[in-house]
Formats: C-alpha cells, sequence, structure tokens
C-alpha cells in the first residue's frame, strides 16, 4: 500500500470517525473512502489536507504520525502482530497521549500577562483586603489565591513595611515578609520575578536595619541586590530609587555617610522620587549634626513633595524641618511647621503622627520657655507613647522633660521617672552606646545626683545616636 493511502487511513483513524461520517463532512462519498483507504485509489495532496484539517492537524503532522506508526510497526512485527493490529495500538496510544496532555494542560496555570503599571489600581483595592486580616491569615490567602501573587500587590506591600519601619517594626516585619511569600509567586517575563524578589528582598533587610542587626542586614541586602541586578525590567516598573535609598538608609546607620550621600544623590537622578531622596538626604546630614544643610536639602524638596501629592511624605517633610530648626533653637519657625504640621496629621487621621506632633510642640514651648505647657504636652506624649510600646521615643519624651524639672531642682520627680527607663534598656534594637548613655542616666537620677545638663547631653546624643550606632557617648 501506498505512503499516501497509509496516511489516509491512519487520519482517519485518529478523527475517530466513520467512512460515512468523514465523507458527509469533507464532501467525499463513503465508498470512495474505502477505496482510498483499501489502496485501490490514490490519495490525492489534497484530499489528505482536508483529512488532516478535519482531525485537526496539519498534513506535516500526519507524516510525524506516520514515521511514528512504521517504527511500531517493525517493533511489533517481530511480535507476530498484524498491520491493522500496529494502526490500532498506534491510534490508541495517540488517543491516550492526548488525554493525558489534555489532562495537564488542565493543572497548569494560566499564562502570566505581561506586567503594566495599570495593575497597581488593582493592588491597592487587594491591599486593603489584606490590612483587615491577621498577618496568619494574609499568608494564608496570598498562598491561595492566584489574584493576590502579582508584582503590584508585592510593590504595595513593601511601602507598607517601609513606612511602619519607624512607627512599630514589628508590623513592619509581617508586612516585609509577606512581600517576599509575595515574590516567590510572582510570574512574568524572563527576568522579572528575579527583579521583584530582590526589590522585596531590599525592604527585608530594611527591616533588619531598623532592628539593629546592621551586620545581617547586610548580608540579607547584598543578597536582594544580587537578585536586582541579575533581573529585568523591561518597562522600568519597579523604582531604582528605592532600592538605593534603602542602601543609603543602611550605609547611614553604618556611619558610611559619604556612601550613604551618594546613594541619595544617584536615587534624585534615576529614581521616581526625588523627594523622598531629598527628604532621606535631610535626614542623613541631621544624623551628621550639619543641621543648616539638613534645613537648606528639606527646603529644596518642598516644592517637590507638594507637587507628587504623597501624603506620608506631606507630613514627614515639615516635621523633620521642624526637629532641624529646634535644633538650632530656631523655635518660632518651628512652632510655625508644627501647626501645619498638626492640620495635616488631623486630616490624615493618622494617631501616631498626631503623637509625634504633641511631642514636637511640647519641645518647642520648652525651647520658647514656655514650661509649664512643655511638661504638660511631653507628659501626655510620654505616656502614650509608653502604651504603644514605642519605648525609643518615650524616652526622648522623658528627657525632655526630665531636663524642665531639673531646671527647677525636682531631682525626686525625675527619680520616679527614670524608673520608666528600665523599658527602653531592656528593648530591642537600641544599639551599645546609646544603652550605656540612658544607664549612666538612670543611674544618675536615682541617686538624685542628676542634672539639666547632663539630661540634654544624653538628648542630644541619642538624637543622633537613633541612627548612629557608631557615635560614642562622650561621659
Amino acid at each position: 500500500m501506498k505512503r499516501e493511502n497509509l496516511k489516509a487511513r491512519l487520519l482517519r483513524a485518529v478523527s475517530g470517525k466513520t467512512q460515512e461520517q468523514l465523507g458527509e463532512e469533507i464532501g467525499v462519498h463513503p465508498g470512495l473512502i474505502g477505496q482510498i483507504e483499501q489502496g485501490r485509489v490514490l490519495a490525492r495532496p489534497d484530499y489528505l489536507e482536508r483529512l488532516a484539517a478535519n482531525a485537526g492537524i496539519t498534513a506535516a503532522d500526519a507524516e510525524e504520525l506516520l514515521c511514528h506508526y512504521e517504527m511500531l510497526r517493525v517493533a511489533r512485527r517481530r511480535h507476530g502482530r498484524s498491520a491493522e493490529d500496529v494502526l490500532e495500538g498506534l491510534v490508541e496510544d495517540l488517543r491516550s497521549h492526548a488525554r493525558a496532555s489534555y489532562q495537564r494542560l488542565e493543572t497548569l496555570p494560566l499564562p502570566a500577562s505581561a506586567p503594566r503599571a495599570e495593575d497597581r489600581v488593582r493592588a491597592a483595592e487587594l491591599f486593603e483586603r489584606l490590612a483587615e486580616l491577621s498577618p496568619e491569615e494574609r499568608r494564608t490567602v496570598v498562598r491561595l489565591e492566584e489574584e493576590l501573587q502579582t508584582w503590584a500587590l508585592c510593590e504595595r506591600v513593601c511601602h507598607a513595611s517601609a513606612r511602619e519601619a519607624s512607627r512599630d517594626v514589628e508590623l513592619a516585619t509581617a508586612w516585609a515578609g509577606l512581600a517576599s511569600e509575595i515574590a516567590e509567586l510572582v510570574r512574568g517575563p524572563e527576568g522579572f520575578p528575579l527583579r521583584v524578589q530582590g526589590y522585596s528582598g531590599g525592604h527585608g533587610a530594611n527591616v533588619l536595619r531598623v532592628l539593629g542587626e546592621l551586620k545581617t542586614a547586610d548580608v540579607a541586602f547584598s543578597a536582594a541586590k544580587r537578585l536586582w541586578l541579575s533581573g529585568s525590567d523591561p518597562l522600568d516598573l519597579l523604582d531604582q530609587g528605592r532600592m538605593l535609598d534603602l542602601e543609603a538608609s543602611l550605609r547611614r546607620d553604618q556611619r558610611r555617610f559619604a556612601e550613604a550621600l551618594a546613594l541619595l544623590d544617584e536615587a534624585l537622578v534615576v529614581g521616581r522620587s526625588p523627594e523622598r531622596a531629598l527628604i532621606k538626604k535631610g535626614f542623613t546630614l541631621e544624623v551628621m549634626g550639619e543641621y543648616e544643610r539638613a534645613i537648606e536639602t528639606l527646603v529644596r524638596a518642598e516644592p517637590l513633595v507638594e507637587r507628587a501629592g504623597d501624603p506620608c511624605l506631606t507630613y514627614m517633610l515639615p516635621f523633620n524641618l521642624a526637629v532641624n530648626y529646634t535644633h538650632i533653637r530656631r523655635y518660632d519657625e518651628a512652632a510655625e511647621l508644627a501647626r501645619r504640621v498638626g492640620d495635616l496629621v488631623a486630616v490624615q487621621g493618622d494617631k501616631i503622627a498626631a503623637l509625634r506632633v504633641i511631642w514636637l510642640r511640647g519641645r518647642i514651648e520648652a525651647g520658647l520657655g514656655h514650661r509649664l505647657e512643655a511638661r504638660s504636652l511631653l507628659e501626655e506624649a510620654r505616656l502614650d507613647f509608653n502604651r504603644r510600646g514605642m519605648a525609643a521615643d518615650a524616652a526622648l519624651a522623658l528627657l525632655e522633660e526630665a531636663a524642665l524639672l531639673l531646671d527647677e531642682g525636682r531631682r525626686s520627680e525625675v527619680k520616679a521617672l527614670a524608673g520608666e527607663l528600665t523599658k527602653v534598656l531592656d528593648s530591642k534594637g537600641v544599639h551599645r552606646e546609646a544603652l550605656a548613655a540612658l544607664r549612666l542616666f538612670k543611674e544618675t537620677a536615682v541617686r538624685e545626683e542628676a542634672t539639666a545638663e547632663l539630661a540634654r547631653r544624653v538628648l542630644g546624643y541619642l538624637f543622633r545616636a537613633r541612627h548612629d550606632q557608631g557615635l560614642r557617648f562622650e561621659s
């Protein structure tokens, strides 16, 4: 039998149709089909094409199937099988293969859609759903719901971690862990998932930095940076400036100030949030004790922040600017900014930001010589910081309050206050030099030997040492 006729028999067998059914569908008399399959009439190329199309394949596919058939025929003839048996066996093999392939296809994930900037809109909605759940529930639903396994939601969760890092480090840690979970599940173009993993890893390292685990944070950030650089992001969706400013924060805390400032200058050029880079640069200069330069940098950021409209930065910039003004005793300017910040956070409903404004107002009132108002505000801030477990913030308010009391010689009241420093001394994330300074103040306060000058020296040191762990306290 000619090869063309074998193809004709094979194609009808693959289709699973009778000669009558096939003839009706392709417009050929069933009797002619029978004669072709018996080898009495040659199967023409156009006929084979119609048969192949009816079977859902091409004539080229039919040739491959026939080659496979011939290999089977050689093998099976050794076992006494007829050509008909071989053909039937091949058809059954093909059908079984098709069934298995279809079943595998059903279990495969849907093809990943190309990442787009518009994905952030849906991610914002999904984040609101996640925010209502406990950390354990969030991780569970992220593993189960494919809609939550996106780059845009990972980015949104990363930003939540960064925002909480200076407010609630436990919550920041939970968000960073969730971002890492999502990043491992993100699909996309080649190299893009690696870029997402690097981005989330940078935010995870940032939490370690805030906890004071600088060596571990350095290792973690190096790993994140390798992932970031080995990945790709053709549409430039993830902001390179974010990775640069996260690294800058780490270098600042490592006292590598020149590197930190250089990274922030680079972020100003290549990043999408120059206002954020400027605010971080201003803060780095504040940590370095260069308050005038910090003020200049923050003033430069003002029009950019206003244009960007980011609620968090809109509060952060005037707050940081006011703090720097207090460092150089420009209290009237600081007071005006504090009023502005107070109005902003009242509209935003941010309770922690509002609490920090109360502390700032107390500091300003003290500088203006309004001692009674200052002590009232500082006490309110200290008590609320303690209730929220914000020990480091509570210590700053306590030292401000203690200095005012010591100015009046009220050492016994300061002795009572000093007992609260135990919470700070036991808290995680306060480095050795800062602990030594606080311990010294506590010991002198307990002996009722503390002075206002000592309280203010420790306070000034803590302002800088919060983010300069190598800074020594000269007792």
